[in-house]
């Protein structure tokens, strides 16, 4: 893997604008800032990350990702929660979802997998529209952080068949149309036995999500400090280590 200078990575970035800025349908897919991700994701191989962009961009119009927001998600939201609220040191916007409590089983046996993940799509790309709108305002942000708790994990109701391939869709999905949003994904109060399985996927992913994944057991004082080094306490409710009302 060759080493490119901040230089080279100037020239990369206006040639990849010039290559694919008229087939973008989007003002802000034409920014430096979302265009740099997919040049990252292929070591500024312009034209793998030309191939990888165009590629999700037929993602986005197959599976109507513009107008994902205003379907109704009423059932999503009371069996699989998450939210997107309060801010790291860095003022990156935190995501955090407690999939311990999500029985994936259920989904698996009413057929609702496939929407589940298309749930899961819709919490990333709310995210990077957060960030967005962060960036409208004048503030320098250019990424998320995804906290995930475990604490209720049940081998039962999350390893069936479906749902171990259901979570490296997931992943696959994250890397391919979400590349590099994550400073970082954190999971918390992970049983040893999915740790090691955890462990096991990390191998499999691309570097840059390998680097932004970090893996804790339930020893909450270990984990609970990690993330308050950069979290402050009134940015989480106390299941993440915080003391912000819920």
């Amino acid at each position: 893997m060759r080493t490119v200078t901040l230089w080279e990575r100037f020239i990369d970035s206006f040639a990849f604008r010039e290559i694919v800025a008229a087939r973008l349908p989007h003002d802000y897919m034409k920014e430096d800032i979302y265009l740099i991700r997919w040049l990252r994701a292929q070591n500024f191989d312009l034209k793998k990350s030309e191939q990888m962009l165009m590629t999700n961009l037929k993602w986005r119009e197959d599976n109507k990702m513009d107008g994902i927001h205003e379907e109704n998600w009423d059932d999503m939201e009371a069996e699989y929660p998450y939210h997107i609220e309060g801010l790291d040191k860095r003022g990156q916007p935190v995501v955090t979802g407690n999939i311990g409590d999500w029985d994936l089983r259920r989904a698996s046996v009413t057929g609702r997998i496939q929407r589940v993940l298309r749930y899961l799509d819709k919490a990333m790309d709310e995210a990077t529209i957060r960030i967005r709108e962060m960036q409208k305002e004048g503030k320098n942000v250019t990424q998320f952080v995804f906290i995930v708790n475990l604490d209720n994990f049940n081998l039962a109701q999350h390893t069936c068949g479906p749902c171990a391939a259901g979570f490296l869709q997931f992943l696959r999905s994250y890397e391919n149309h979400f590349t590099g949003s994550a400073d970082q994904i954190i999971m918390i109060n992970v049983a040893p036995l999915f740790e090691f399985v955890l462990q096991v996927v990390k191998s499999t992913v691309t570097p840059q999500t390998r680097d932004a994944m970090h893996v804790f057991g339930k020893n909450k004082p270990l984990w609970g400090k990690y993330v308050l080094e950069f979290i402050d306490k009134n940015q989480l409710t106390p299941e993440y280590g915080g003391v912000k009302e819920t």
